[in-house]
């Protein structure tokens, strides 16, 4: 029997994570990525690092999960940009993805930390703003997340960026690697980062403390785990062991190592 992987997994009523890291708004059709990091590959040039310029896995991943969920608008949260002075091959890339998602629905843009003196100039000639709010879901808000409000109002709910989630796992293999997560905490949602390079914040290890301050005393936090082609809930963190001790239920294994996400 074929076995079917899930997509989309709901967190909230109408708001979904999406197997590619995005958070898929069904009502109003909205789709939120965060920390795309453009032209990572490049930089690490720059920085004398020769490792293979890949940049366009991103061009890719984005192309598919377009395709899938034709979203009416895309808010990228911030960090949509690695590096604040791009070579001119990778400005004129960075540039073109910008303009071909523009293309394809609104663009929304939030600045992110990376993003904080490149408005209004090449690459990123939208404007950046400092939060998004639905209009259709009250008191869901988002940001990119390095500035965290010092608590959330009544009723608010808030996605942010920035912390890039990520969950260890043993794949196929028996190897051990980590895949980007959601991370939920009552009323806010860390999404993991869009950006294939951005291993980030091992929840396995550590949370944020000013993220389980807003999601207030006795909240859990919960973890859905992204491949790119399926998300799956593993439910409250506490309930979960570390790799080693048999941590992963059977519904979900790691993809084999060969695979690309």
């Amino acid at each position: 029997m074929m076995k079917v992987m899930k997509r989309l997994v709901e967190i909230w009523a109408g708001v979904h994570a999406h197997a590619s890291g995005g958070l898929w708004l069904e009502e109003e059709r909205t789709l939120l990525l965060a920390d795309l990091h453009l032209g990572y590959g490049w930089a690490q040039r720059r920085r004398g690092q020769l490792g293979p310029l890949a940049d366009q896995e991103t061009s890719a991943r984005l192309a598919v999960v377009m395709e899938e969920m034709k979203p009416e608008q895309l808010v990228l949260l911030g960090d949509i940009i690695h590096a604040p002075k791009p070579a001119p091959e990778e400005r004129d890339w960075i540039r073109a993805t910008l303009d071909g998602l523009a293309a394809r629905t609104r663009l929304i843009c939030l600045r992110g930390n990376h993003d904080r003196d490149v408005e209004g100039v090449p690459p990123i000639e939208y404007p950046l703003l400092e939060g998004w709010a639905s209009e259709r879901m009250t008191g869901l808000r988002a940001i990119h997340g390095d500035r965290l409000p010092v608590a959330l109002k009544q009723g608010e709910r808030l996605i942010v960026g920035h912390h890039h989630p990520a969950i260890a796992i043993e794949d196929a293999s028996g190897a051990r690697r980590r895949v980007p997560a959601f991370l939920i905490a009552g009323a806010i949602v860390v999404l993991p980062a869009f950006s294939p390079f951005a291993a980030g914040l091992n929840v396995w290890r550590s949370i944020p403390e000013e993220i389980a301050a807003l999601g207030g005393p006795g909240v859990e936090p919960e973890v859905i785990a992204v491949t790119g082609k399926q998300a799956v809930a593993l439910g409250p963190l506490s309930r979960l062991r570390s790799p080693g001790e048999g941590a992963y239920p059977e519904r979900f294994r790691g993809p084999n190592r060969r695979e690309r996400m």
